[in-house]
This record gives C-alpha cells, sequence and structure tokens, in this order.
C-alpha cells in the first residue's frame, strides 16, 4: 500500500511538473516529457535493453547416482564399492550475455554440471551449441560461449553499492517462459551459511525467483547487472518471498580467471579463523561482538611474515565488514591468486590494517579424533577443509586423514573422503561430525564425497 501511494504521489509530480498548455507544447517536448514518464511509471523501457542479453540455456547430460560401499567381510575381503547407476537428464535455466562481440554469457554451474551438451536460445529465437569456458563449483559461476553476430550484452553494475532497499528486477526463463521478468527490492545483503554454496555472499532479494531462473540476470533500476539469480528461498528455508543472487561483483571476478584459465585457484592469507563470540570478546576486552578470530596463523605465510596473531580479529576485508568465519573465508575464496586484499584487524594493541597478497600456499590441517566416548570410531581423525586440498571448493565438509585398521576401515571411508552428511545432518566441519556421532545409537549413514562422486557408507555406534 505504501509503494502504491509513492508511486501514485510520483506520478501526479511528474505529471504536474510535464504539464504545458496546448499552445506551448511542441511535438519533440512532448515525447521528450512522455519519454521521461514512461521511465518513471514503467519498467518496460530498461527492459527492453535487457531483455535481449538474457539467455535461455538447454542441458542434456549424465549423472552417477550415489552408491552404498558394502563394508568388507569377516574374512578379510576389501569393501565393495559398485559399479556406478548413470541415469540421461535433461535440464534448463538461464544466462547473461556480458560480452557481445566474444558471445561470452555468465550463468550458474549448478545449470551447467554434468552437461554432455549445452545449447543456447537467444530471445530472437536463434539456438546454437554452446562450449563450456569453465566452471566454479564453489561460487557457482560457470562461462559460456557461443559463436553467434548481434548479438546484445547486458552492461554491468557495481553490486558494492547496493543498499538495502534499492528497486531490482529479475529476469529469466523461469519453468521455460523465457523473457520473463520479476521486480522487488534488496532485502539483506552479504547472506551467508543459508547452504547453497561453498562460499556465499549473497544479494537476497524478494523478486519472485522460481526453477529455470538460475543462472539469469539481476539488474538494477537501470539496467545494469549486479547480481546473477540462483537459488529461491523455498529450496532450504521452505518460504515463500525471498531469492538469492551472487553479487555481480564476485561473479565478474571468477568468471574472468575462468576465461583466463578455464578454472579458479584459490590462495590463502594464512588465518585459520572461527567465529568471535561474547566470551571471546570479553576476555579480549573487545567492545565489538562480530567478526573472524584468528584461531592460528600459517608459517610461511602472508599472514605470518606480517605479524598477524592468534587472538586477533578480522572485521573487514577490501572495505567490506566480516561479520564470522563465513564471510572472512567467502571473501578470500573468491578473489584470484597474486590479488592484494586489504584487512583490518583489531587486536591488544587496536585497530591496524594489513594490506595481504592471496597466495599459492599449501596448508595442512590438524588432527581431530573423536572424543572420549564415541564408539565405533577407533582410528579415525578428522581435519578442516583447507587450500591445496583437492576437494576444497567443490564441497563443505570434514577430510578424513586418517581411518585406522579397524571398524572404519574395513566400513569403505578412505584417507581424503570428505564427510558431508550424518544421516540427514549436515557436516562442515569435524566437530560438526564429532557432535552428530555421539548423539548416534545404532547404526547411521554417512554421505561422502570421493573424487567427484557421492557415496554413503554405514557405520555403528
Amino acid at each position: 500500500m505504501i509503494r502504491q501511494m509513492h508511486s501514485s504521489f510520483l506520478f501526479a509530480a511528474l505529471v504536474a511538473s510535464l504539464a504545458v498548455s496546448p499552445a506551448e507544447a511542441k511535438p519533440a517536448e512532448q515525447k521528450k516529457a512522455m519519454t521521461k514518464l514512461e521511465a518513471a511509471t514503467s519498467l518496460a523501457p530498461m527492459l527492453a535493453r535487457v531483455l535481449p542479453g538474457v539467455v535461455s540455456v538447454l542441458i542434456e547430460g549424465q549423472r552417477n547416482k550415489p552408491v552404498t560401499i558394502e563394508a568388507a567381510g569377516s574374512s578379510g575381503s576389501a569393501p565393495i564399492v559398485p559399479t556406478p547407476v548413470v541415469e540421461p537428464f535433461q535440464s534448463g535455466g538461464s544466462g547473461v550475455i556480458v560480452d557481445a562481440a566474444k558471445g561470452i554469457i555468465i550463468t550458474n554451474q549448478h545449470v551447467i554440471v554434468d552437461a554432455t551438451s549445452i545449447h543456447v536460445q537467444l530471445s530472437d529465437g536463434r539456438v546454437t551449441e554452446a562450449k563450456l569456458v569453465g566452471a566454479d563449483v564453489g561460487t557457482d559461476v560457470a562461462v559460456l560461449q557461443i559463436p553467434l553476430k548481434g548479438l546484445t550484452a547486458v552492461p554491468f553494475g557495481d553490486s558494492d553499492r547496493l543498499r538495502i532497499g534499492d528497486f531490482i528486477a529479475a529476469v529469466g526463463n523461469p519453468f521455460g517462459l523465457e523473457g520473463s521478468a520479476s521486480q522487488g527490492i534488496v532485502s539483506a545483503l552479504m547472506r551467508s551459511d543459508i547452504g547453497y554454496e561453498v562460499f556465499e555472499d549473497f544479494i537476497q532479494i524478494d523478486a519472485a525467483v522460481n526453477p529455470g531462473n538460475s543462472g539469469g540476470a539481476l539488474v538494477d533500476i537501470e539496467g545494469r547487472l549486479v547480481g546473477i539469480n540462483t537459488a529461491t528461498g523455498a529450496q532450504k528455508l521452505r518460504t515463500q518471498g525471498i531469492a538469492f543472487a551472487i553479487p555481480v561483483n564476485m561473479a565478474r571476478a571468477v568468471a574472468d580467471e575462468l576465461i583466463k584459465t578455464g578454472t579458479f585457484r584459490r590462495g590463502v592469507l594464512g588465518f585459520l579463523t572461527e567465529n568471535l563470540n561474547f566470551e571471546m570478546a570479553q576476555q579480549m576486552n573487545l567492545t565489538i561482538t562480530r567478526g573472524a578470530a584468528v584461531k592460528s596463523v600459517f608459517p610461511n605465510t602472508p599472514a605470518a611474515e606480517a605479524g598477524v596473531k592468534k587472538g586477533d580479529v578480522i572485521v573487514a576485508i577490501a572495505g567490506k565488514p566480516v561479520r564470522g568465519h563465513s564471510d572472512y573465508v567467502a571473501r578470500v575464496s573468491s578473489t584470484p591468486i597474486g590479488q592484494k586484499l586489504k584487512v583490518e584487524l583489531v587486536g591488544t594493541g587496536g585497530k591496524r590494517e594489513l594490506t595481504l597478497t592471496v597466495s599459492d600456499v599449501m596448508v595442512s590441517p590438524m588432527a581431530e579424533v573423536p572424543p572420549m566416548g564415541v564408539k565405533g570410531l577407533d582410528g579415525l581423525s578428522l581435519g578442516a577443509m583447507l587450500p591445496g586440498f583437492k576437494s576444497f571448493g567443490f564441497v563443505q565438509g570434514a577430510r578424513v586423514l586418517n581411518v585406522g585398521d579397524g571398524v572404519v576401515a574395513s566400513s569403505g571411508l578412505k584417507v581424503d573422503d570428505v564427510i558431508t552428511k550424518v544421516d540427514m545432518s549436515i557436516v562442515r566441519t569435524p566437530q560438526d561430525f564429532f557432535d552428530t556421532t555421539n548423539a548416534k545409537m545404532g547404526r547411521y549413514r554417512l554421505e561422502v564425497f570421493r573424487d567427484g562422486r557421492t557415496f554413503w557408507i554405514w557405520l555403528t555406534a
């Protein structure tokens, strides 16, 4: 109702300001006045510019179904890994042309995952096969290229300039209904820990986003690309009126690397962090209660060379607030190796600012073992997911460092597997795994990521 009253007031005021007598009106002035009026009361002129730059992405592919590993028998036989079951599929999504001359399209990685054939359909009806330039699972960004001419690109905006309350429009092809647009506002910024991607820094919007919108354009009131529509709240939060988009600045940084090298390699600054809590802040005599507290500093890294200590708290990176561990990881993990970042820290010596370079350094996790009293996990040790590990950036979970030679090993679990779930409980850290299994009685199922495939393994408490 408030928005309706505001629009009516704006309309009336604009009509009054543009009003001229018939004698004074000239055709050119009338046309100019009507153009201003249309721009103020309709998104049609803006969308007419954007829609040719939003495409349908058509997928055919094959995916492996999860399979259950059979534990080793009492005779000492090895665990049995069944032959993968492959199922064909067809799906679709959206994409945004960002470079008309080169035919470059940005979409979501989950739109094209497991694709064996990718085709793109333009708003003018033309259809062509697309080449996959590169994809990044961690940020859910993929880049396609098509060979057609006469394309229209959507101009880049600046997602760092977005504010809560800014008007936006989501453009895509929900349920295959091409050229669909919905409007709304920016509801929140820097949303993380939603559970869609490995590294999250979402724009939250209230515009309608549905299956098929993924990979489409989120544009501001001027038609500039400010985000890539990615998910609806109905999938994880079981609610309507909430949707999420990847900020275009993040998508663009990842896409540029994919275009250059075909992949996005992740580096480190050298911190291992955790969420700052009230008790920690009190112990350190800090006046803040949000930030990423430094648990440890890895040797021979930019952080170590800069003299950062355990207990320092990261409060901002590149001028953007860091509210906790997830924010820190998302900022660094979406920054290419070799790029410098300004890092603001608070510690016992007050606030300071460092400029650190994201570096290609291998870091090894510390082994964590089950607490006393947890049954059935003898010999198991887990570690955090850190840069340099082959599965870092593909999934979140607990990395298996050792399985011993008992029941854990005979279950089929292997070193460098990543445990992502215990039954239906999500695992993101070793502590998550131990907390969940500590409450289990009887058999429970692990969901495990191994070499790009998902397996199920049974353990008994």
